[in-house]
């Protein structure tokens, strides 16, 4: 065996003890390692066994390598920085875009002001011209109120008007028959004035007849010389 052997052997010897060592002190007074590393989600322990076993670390979303070492409470030490930097990281990130975000909020607070400002003038206008609507639909409310007014009186007048109009037609109606009966008895009375007057010129034939008989049968007398 060579002197760089034995010098080898020895550091060995010696390292495992100092394990042997660590792993009592941490078995009897330390912390619950394997328990932190349980409370440690984010992260994936596992134990190579072997003649040097041998913990390893990585992240349990996408599978980063973050550590490894004989000892587990070195990996968790290393998980916890790991976690520290990444959360580091994420506050650096984040404080980054606080000043963008401020700024944004200042422009549209601004805009804000200025939009709330010109909904304020348009919510008068309006307001102004609702009610100028309303004044307008309650004067035409008004105005459709006597115009069904007009409307009932037209419709009462028409109504009366066709009344009227069935009276007259019904009196036209009545004259009709009375002007027909008329013609009749005019006819009737011209028939019989007919023939009263073929009568009158028989009675007046008769008597010329007769009169001319009358004057045959007295010959006028003729005067005597005294």
């Amino acid at each position: 065996m060579t002197r760089f052997s034995k010098i080898l052997l020895v550091l060995v010897l010696f390292t495992s003890i100092a394990f042997m060592g660590f792993a009592a002190v941490s078995s009897v007074g330390g912390p619950n390692w394997e328990k932190e590393a349980e409370s440690m989600t984010d992260y994936l322990f596992e134990l190579q066994p072997g003649e040097n076993p041998t913990w390893s670390v990585k992240t349990r979303r996408g599978g980063e390598q973050v550590s490894s070492s004989p000892v587990l409470a070195k990996v968790i030490v290393a998980a916890q920085k790991d976690k520290i930097r990444k959360q580091n990281e994420k506050i650096d990130q984040l404080t980054k875009s606080i000043p963008p975000l401020q700024k944004a909020i200042e422009n549209w607070t601004r805009i804000n002001q200025l939009d709330r400002e010109a909904m304020d003038l348009k919510a008068a206008d309006l307001n102004a011209k609702i009610s100028a609507l309303d004044m307008a639909i309650a004067q035409l409310a008004n105005e459709g109120i006597k115009i069904s007014q007009q409307t009932l009186e037209v419709n009462q007048e028409a109504s009366e008007r066709r009344a009227d109009v069935f009276r007259l037609q019904d009196q036209i109606e009545e004259i009709r028959n009375e002007k027909y009966l008329t013609q009749e008895q005019q006819k009737t009375l011209r028939d019989y004035i007919a023939r009263i007057e073929g009568k009158v010129q028989r009675l007046q034939r008769q008597k010329e007849s007769l009169e001319k008989a009358v004057d045959d049968s007295n010959p006028p007398k003729v005067a005597t010389k005294k």
